[in-house]
C-alpha cells in the first residue's frame, strides 16, 4: 500500500492529465514524444501493469448545478463515494424534444428527493439532445461528481450497483428501436465516459465497463432505441480516449519529468 505522501503525489499527478496540462507539453514537444512514450503499448493502455498508459482527457464543458438551477435546499445529509469503475446509460422517460432542459433536470431533481425520497438526484450526469451536459449529484470535489481523492460520488440510479458506477441518462424516451438519441447526445455521454473511464485505465470496450441501466438491472432502461447503440457509444468514447493517451510509468520520460516537479 502506498503511504499517504505517496498517495497524493500520484493524485497530484492525475490531476495534471485530467488538466490535460502534461498532455498540452507532449503536443508541444512534438509527435516524435508521443512515439516514444507509446512504443510497444496499446492505445488504450488498458491492463498495462507498471508500463500501463493513461488517458490525459480533459474534462468536457459541463453545466454545473448552478447553472440549472438545482434547489440545493432538496438536498439531505452528505454524498458518500467509492472508486469509478463504469459507466451506466439511463433515459429518463421523459420528452424527447425537450423545449427546456433545464427545467426538465430541476423536475427530475425534485422528483428524485421529494418524491423518491433520496438524498438528491440519482443521476451523476444528464445529457440533452443538444449534446448539453449537466452536472447531476453534488460532490464535495474541485471535479464534477467526485471529492477531493479522485472518487466518485454514489448516486442512486441503479439499485445494487451504485457503488463505482457513474450514472449518465439521456433527456428522452427510447423504447421504441425507431426513437434514438441524436449523434449530439451519444457524443456527450462518450465525452463524459471518455473523461471518466480512460483517466483510470479502464476500457470501455472492456466487458461491463459501459452498459446500459437492464444491463445489471430488471428494467427496459435506457431503452430498445438507445440501449442498440451502446456498441458505438463504447466505440466513440474509446476514439476519444485513444489520441490522448500519455505515459504515466514512474521510470519513463514522462514520469520523470513529473518526478523532478512533483
Amino acid at each position: 500500500m502506498p503511504d499517504h505522501q505517496d498517495l497524493q503525489r500520484r493524485l497530484l499527478r492525475r490531476q495534471l492529465l485530467w488538466q490535460g496540462v502534461v498532455g498540452a507539453g507532449a503536443l508541444a514537444a512534438g509527435p516524435g514524444l508521443l512515439s516514444t512514450l507509446a512504443t510497444g503499448a496499446p492505445a488504450t493502455g488498458v491492463g498495462l501493469g507498471a508500463n500501463r498508459l493513461v488517458a490525459a482527457v480533459a474534462a468536457p464543458p459541463i453545466i454545473p448545478r448552478a447553472g440549472w438551477g438545482a434547489d440545493e435546499r432538496l438536498r439531505r445529509g452528505s454524498p458518500d463515494f467509492a472508486p469509478i469503475n463504469r459507466v451506466i446509460v439511463h433515459h429518463t422517460v421523459t420528452a424527447t424534444d425537450e423545449p427546456d432542459p433545464a427545467a426538465r433536470v430541476r423536475a427530475i431533481h425534485a422528483f428524485h428527493v421529494q418524491g423518491n425520497g433520496w438524498s438528491d438526484i440519482a443521476y451523476n450526469f444528464v445529457v440533452d439532445q443538444a449534446g448539453r451536459i449537466y452536472e447531476g449529484r453534488a460532490a464535495s470535489g474541485g471535479v464534477p461528481g467526485e471529492n477531493g481523492e479522485g472518487q466518485g460520488v454514489i448516486g442512486a440510479h441503479a439499485a445494487g450497483h451504485n457503488t463505482g458506477s457513474v450514472g449518465v441518462a439521456i433527456l428522452g424516451t427510447f423504447s421504441d428501436d425507431r426513437v434514438t438519441p441524436s449523434d449530439a447526445a451519444l457524443d456527450a455521454v462518450a465525452a463524459v465516459a471518455a473523461w471518466k473511464l480512460g483517466t483510470r485505465d479502464i476500457d470501455p470496450l472492456a466487458p461491463g465497463a459501459m452498459i446500459g441501466h437492464r444491463d445489471v438491472v430488471a428494467t427496459g432502461c435506457p431503452g430498445n432505441g438507445c440501449q442498440n447503440r451502446l456498441p458505438e457509444l463504447r466505440e466513440r468514447t474509446r476514439a476519444r480516449i485513444a489520441p490522448t493517451v500519455v505515459a504515466e510509468d514512474g521510470d519513463g520520460l514522462l514520469g520523470g519529468l513529473l518526478d523532478g516537479l512533483l
